[in-house]
């Protein structure tokens, strides 16, 4: 029987990689699609063929190797080129969840996609789970978090989907305003209503 699917997603530094840090440390088994993607990016691997292959991101690459920060930079000033990027790695990354999940002993899989929303693919799932922050905490932790100035990091949550159709396409929202001690709490309360404890 394959496992129960539960999608991670939120908006830009909202807390989405906490939440999987926490439901790891319960025992859950929780794939990132940055790591598989990360992964697919490695020289010979699917993500980072097809992105050479295009020839559309030759300035990311040097001497055969990608540079991820000239890629992300690329892209985040260029909304056609983000397009191209989604399509050409998306269904690459997909992929090698649905193998992922097809091969695990688990009853429920979380799987974090931070652009869930922003998919064209279908990726058949049991629940969405949605992280949010407020506006203001989600500046002040991308600014940390990737030490970047007030201008790129509004330039980042820009490029986030429109919220409200994000929060009603979830099955659950957590609020990630306040504290992990805040978190852990709402956390504890869905996995008990969902009957996952």
């Amino acid at each position: 029987m394959n496992p129960s699917k539960i999608v991670i997603t939120g908006t830009i530094a909202s807390g989405k990689s906490t939440l999987s840090k926490l439901l790891k440390k319960l025992g859950y088994k929780v794939l990132s699609s940055d790591d598989i993607n990360r992964e697919l990016l490695e020289k010979g691997e699917a993500n980072y063929q097809a992105i050479k292959d295009s020839n559309l991101f030759n300035e990311a690459f040097i001497e055969d190797k990608l540079d991820k920060k000239k890629l992300a930079k690329i892209i985040f000033s260029d909304k056609e080129k983000l397009e191209i990027l989604n399509k050409l790695t998306h269904k690459n990354i997909l992929n090698r969840i649905d193998y992922l999940v097809k091969y695990s002993k688990e009853k429920v899989v979380f799987i974090e996609i931070p652009l869930y929303f922003q998919l064209k693919e279908r990726f058949d799932n049991d629940q969405v789970w949605l992280v949010v922050a407020d506006y203001q905490t989600q500046l002040e932790r991308l600014m940390q978090r990737d030490n970047i100035d007030l201008v790129y990091a509004k330039a980042k949550i820009q490029t986030q989907q429109d919220l409200i159709r994000m929060k009603a396409n979830s099955d659950v929202v957590f609020d990630n305003s306040s504290s992990i001690e805040e978190l852990k709490e709402q956390l504890k309360q869905v996995l008990e209503d969902k009957d996952l404890l």
